[in-house]
């Protein structure tokens, strides 16, 4: 084994420690049992841990690596400072929220996705059920010592999640934590019940109990909707700008993000009017109206079946674009109720690694977000083919690559290449007509916006209504759900700039190649160029294709 690659394992299997949910998420056994350490102790033992390997990344001669190992070593390095700038954000400080990114409302989704696929895993379950009390006090605790530090949620997010986690405290026996159900004909399976019952009534339950009541008690003192951006907390502005490097990998200003944002939202716009007016529809405001008034209507049954057909046309065209190993077909599926109820939009989990359960696209039937009207297929292809089930799942078929590089996703890679598929999926003729365009440009719009509303709040101090306001005039999508991504971008800064960023360099990277290899380019060999290291921070992404385009000019 070569030193780079000892290195990635090495850190890798650490961040499977410190980050249990993720492993569960991605279904890698021998973690299940685990919770985090979110005490502030265990933060800062873990930040020191991370930057021992750094300096270890730092220490290695790059000069005597082959190019994969090159390619390893960046990952590697790149994750481990990573995760020193999460640990200095302390988002968990003051970020409170309904939604499925933080918090109990993380915990409790992947409760409810969790998969049960044998007596082991079920005691494992129970174990960090019977655990998670003490987890759920800490992130508790961290939101008082975000208080003493000036630090503090935003209001109107805060009652949100009240009311939210009050909802499943009085229905304790629809907990999300009941969800996974034992293996058949386990002779435990009644005892075991039992127990599981007995956690949530005394283990679970009390523990987000307090959380409530520590939110509810930061209320009065909570920033209101006019401060709901890092601009507005101490330290703000600085984490605004680690978070920028930490969503984008790129030496980008805020100033800069929002112009980009600004001017792809006019040409979308312009481009929505031209596609509008094949259907007989009038300017920008006529077009907007149609699409606003095509989200939501489609019965859930119905586009489930039509989002399913989309899928299974971009697998059946895949073969033509991406060479082998494809992945197995993606699963179409409505997301749990306690994940749908937050608000979420439709998205992707890769394949859990032992098996139980295949990629699956998660569709909201409860409330109306993206990828329920002309947006279905752009939506679609996003999450699954070209977009993330083909990346992702493809990815853990390249069983050469280290486990860091297969089993980590980076937004600013991930969600770049889920728009670019976007694109891709109208490069190649997979969208149904104007209308189907259309939906793709509104998707766009939404990438587009977020880059001047994720820096409009966090950097220049919008409100939160001036960005619902801004994203409602510019997305021709439903204005509950956009006030719902706006409560996205509140908390998770940054996050919402990796889309369009990460798109943009693919393309830039598409044409420099195509300007080198001219005649010789092939669209099937630059996705593989892409795709085949794992994901990347866009400046070694950058180096691994000038390597294969020299290799070529070779």
């Amino acid at each position: 084994m070569t030193e780079a690659r000892d290195l990635a394992d090495r850190f890798h299997e650490r961040w499977l420690h410190v980050h249990p949910f993720a492993a569960t998420m991605y279904g890698i056994p021998g973690y299940d049992h685990l919770l985090p350490d979110d005490s502030e102790a265990g933060q800062q033992a873990w930040r020191a841990e991370a930057d021992g390997f750094v300096r270890e990344a730092d220490a290695i001669d790059r000069g005597t690596l082959s190019p994969a190992d090159a390619v390893t070593l960046d990952c590697t390095r790149g994750a481990a400072a990573q995760e020193v700038a999460v640990v200095d954000l302390a988002a968990d400080d003051h970020t409170v929220t309904a939604m499925h990114y933080e918090g109990p409302a993380a915990y409790l989704a992947v409760a409810a996705r969790t998969i049960l696929l044998d007596q082991a895993a079920a005691e494992d379950f129970l174990t960090r059920v019977q655990g998670s009390g003490v987890w759920l006090d800490q992130v508790t605790d961290q939101l008082r010592a975000g208080e003493r530090r000036g630090r503090l949620p935003v209001a109107p997010l805060a009652e949100n999640a009240i009311a939210w986690a009050e909802a499943i405290l009085a229905s304790p026996d629809n907990s999300p934590v009941l969800v996974p159900q034992p293996p058949q004909d386990w002779s435990r399976a009644a005892d075991w019940e039992a127990a599981r019952r007995a956690a949530v009534a005394d283990v679970v339950n009390p523990a987000l109990a307090r959380w409530v009541a520590t939110v509810r008690d930061l209320l009065p003192r909570s920033r209101p909707a006019e401060h709901a951006g890092l601009h507005w907390i101490p330290d703000g502005d600085g984490d605004y700008a680690t978070a920028i490097h930490v969503y984008t990998t790129l030496p980008l200003s805020a100033e800069d993000l929002h112009k980009t944002g600004l001017d792809h939202v006019a040409a979308l716009e312009a481009r929505a009017e031209e596609l509008g007016a094949r259907l007989g529809l009038s300017g920008r405001d006529e077009v907007f109206t149609a699409l606003r008034e095509a989200a939501g209507k489609i019965p859930p049954e119905e586009a489930i079946r039509r989002a399913l057909a989309a899928v299974r046309r971009a697998e059946a065209q895949a073969p033509e674009f991406f060479p082998a190993p494809l992945p197995a077909p993606c699963e179409v599926t409505p997301m749990p109720d306690v994940v749908a109820l937050g608000g979420a939009a439709p998205h992707y989990t890769p394949p859990r690694l032992d098996g139980g359960r295949p990629g699956t696209f998660w569709f909201n039937t409860k409330r109306p977000t993206a990828g329920t009207g002309w947006d279905i297929d752009a939506v679609a292809f996003h999450e699954t083919v070209p977009g993330h089930h083909l990346q992702l799942s493809r990815l853990q078929l390249l069983t050469g690559l280290p486990a860091l590089q297969r089993q980590r996703s980076l937004p600013v890679f991930s969600e770049g290449w889920g728009l670019y598929a976007e694109q891709l999926a109208d490069e190649t003729g997979l969208y149904d007509g104007e209308r189907g365009q259309l939906g793709a440009v509104s998707n766009a719009l939404m990438r587009a916006v977020r880059l001047v509303v994720d820096t409009g709040m966090h950097a220049f101090g919008w409100s939160r209504e001036r960005a619902v306001d801004y994203a409602v005039d510019h997305v021709p999508m439903p204005p509950e759900f956009m006030a719902s991504e706006i409560d996205r971008y509140i908390v998770m800064p940054g996050q919402a700039l990796a889309y369009l960023t990460g798109k943009l360099e693919i393309e830039r990277l598409r044409d420099e190649a195509r300007r080198r290899l001219g005649a010789d380019f092939s669209l099937p060999a630059f996705h593989a160029a892409v795709l085949d290291h794992g994901s990347l921070p866009m400046p070694t992404l950058a180096r691994s294709i000038e390597t294969w385009l020299d290799g070529h000019d070779g």
